[in-house]
């Protein structure tokens, strides 16, 4: 009897806790963290964090039972990894798509500022106008430095501030482009006016 009723305890117990399951799901949920889930996929990692305290809530309650039974925690240990494997490849894409388009706004403004740059440098420059040429150039400076700072934010995976700082860069870009269009016509008008009477004739 006693032999039977040990060998019905053993059986009760129903084996080691799942630990390496656990680890291997804790592991799936810090390489999202580290792929940047947190920010790029936050309900994906949140839904994941649940899913894996929860798992890990029924392997201790079980494992402090006399008859231990831990596949229910073994099915919450692959859910929570499964969640935590989704909110990593959500965040790579989220992120791939804001480094896209932080990308290519900072292309399109470089290419603005490009341009300015070559209106500036074209620009009539005499007696009246050089104050305002090198106002221009002075702004043109001014959407170097945000070109740096987007670029700079691209690298730190702050895409938001990239493309921030690339619209700013192109929207100083366009109004240098504006004010050659003006300098110019105020460079003509002014040689225009300088003209002797007789060559107007």
């Amino acid at each position: 009897f006693l032999a039977l009723a040990s060998t019905a305890l053993m059986a009760g117990c129903g084996g080691d806790p799942p630990a390496s399951d656990l680890a291997a799901a804790k592991g799936a949920l810090d390489a999202a963290r580290a792929a940047g889930a947190e920010k790029f996929a936050a309900s994906d990692y949140s839904a994941a964090q649940g899913a894996y305290s929860g798992a890990e809530q029924a392997v201790n309650t079980e494992a402090d039972k006399l008859f231990k039974d831990f596949k229910q925690a073994e099915q919450m240990i692959a859910d929570a990894k499964a969640k935590a494997d989704r909110a990593k490849a959500a965040a790579e894409a989220e992120k791939g798509r804001q480094r896209s388009a932080a990308e290519g706004a900072i292309s399109a403004a470089a290419s603005t500022v490009q341009e300015a740059r070559a209106s500036v440098d074209g620009a009539p420059a005499g007696k009246g106008t050089e104050s305002d040429i090198e106002q221009l150039r002075a702004d043109l400076n001014g959407a170097d430095a945000d070109l740096n700072a987007a670029r700079s934010a691209v690298a730190s995976e702050n895409f938001d501030q990239a493309q921030s700082s690339a619209q700013s860069a192109q929207s100083k870009a366009t109004q240098v482009q504006s004010g050659v269009q003006s300098a110019t016509q105020k460079y003509e008008e002014l040689v225009e006016k300088m003209r002797p009477w007789y060559d107007r004739i």
